[in-house]
């Protein structure tokens, strides 16, 4: 179905989008890479990142309308708004240079991370605990 691969898609997305983050921590852990390609690979994906995070919105909109005929909330309507609010706190930070900013949307990422595993394990939580 396609919005299977829709979903999948967006996971691949997200990996990408967030690896200049988790491919540096584990540089600065493990490998300690300092060469040209490294620095060039993590310049090409930083300028990526902005695009690839209002690509991930339309996919995801796309794909809940496939997975579901209608526009609803959902758990995948929360990864959404989780990521609208990652979006915004990356905006408001590109513009006031706060650093509290940076550190929330950064651990903002993590809150749509658990709701991916909610969404992939119990798609239907929403339903159950409220019957929306």
């Amino acid at each position: 179905m396609l919005y299977e691969v829709l979903g999948w898609l967006n996971i691949f997305f997200f990996v990408v989008m967030t690896s200049p983050f988790w491919i540096r921590i584990i540089n600065d852990h493990t490998f300690h890479w300092k060469g040209a390609a490294y620095k060039k690979t993590i310049r090409i994906l930083r300028k990526i990142h902005k695009p690839l995070g209002f690509v991930i919105l339309v996919i995801a909109g796309i794909h809940g309308y496939l997975a579901l005929g209608v526009i609803r909330l959902h758990t995948g309507s929360l990864i959404a708004i989780a990521t609208m609010l990652t979006a915004a706190l990356g905006i408001a930070f590109y513009f006031s240079k706060k650093k509290t900013l940076f550190k929330l949307h950064r651990w903002s990422v993590l809150l749509i991370l658990l709701l991916v595993a909610l969404h992939l394990l119990f798609p239907s939580a929403l339903w159950y605990l409220f019957h929306i």
